[in-house]
């Protein structure tokens, strides 16, 4: 069964073991109509109750987890980054962005992106690219950042002007959010949003 509800699950174990509500209820130590309120979803079962009620019938409940592919956090950046040619900027520049789009579209918890530290990338810039988005997006949310992304290794000693040109230079100088400027990766809000 693809996401099963428990009306579903205890429908599907009662009809697999051949038996009635009433008999269900009989040796899960119900009454027939709780069955029938909780197969017609009418009734929430809690956890201990389905297990109780599905062993009723022969089976057991599994529950298992598995990672969530469509969360891409800051960790999960600084590995790709680190595996794309150090001499390719703008390929690394290019999977920050996606993943600055990503952050804006899914909704995911800043908590959630930002709480395990990233590797190193190999490259200081980029370390500090991290730390400020890091900080960027727990301000945005109202979270408190993480401790890892104020760590000096997360701030340059000198200036990275993230764009070479001279206009898009004047404009970081005047619009680079606090967390990348104080970090000194220049680059304007405006590059920072997705349109």
């Amino acid at each position: 069964m693809d996401n099963p509800t428990a009306a579903a699950l205890l429908k599907a174990a009662r009809d697999r073991a051949r038996i009635t509500q009433d008999q269900m209820a009989k040796l899960a130590g119900t009454s027939q109509s709780a069955i029938a309120a909780y197969e017609a979803g009418d009734r929430e079962p809690s956890v201990p109750v389905l297990k109780r009620m599905l062993s009723a019938t022969g089976h057991r409940l599994v529950l298992d987890i598995e990672p969530d592919v469509a969360v891409y956090r800051l960790a999960d950046l600084a590995t790709d980054i680190s595996q794309t040619d150090i001499t390719h900027t703008e390929s690394r520049l290019r999977l920050v962005f996606e993943f600055l789009r990503g952050a804006q579209d899914d909704e995911v918890p800043a908590v959630l992106l930002t709480a395990v530290e990233p590797e190193s990338t190999g490259d200081d810039r980029f370390d500090a690219l991290l730390g400020a988005i890091a900080e960027d997006l727990c301000v945005h949310n109202g979270v408190v950042p993480p401790t890892w992304a104020l760590e000096d290794s997360r701030f340059l000693h000198n200036a990275w002007w993230v764009s070479t040109l001279p206009s898009a230079r004047a404009r970081a100088l005047v619009h680079a959010p606090a967390s990348f400027r104080r970090r000194g990766v220049m680059i304007d809000r405006s590059d920072l949003v997705s349109t």
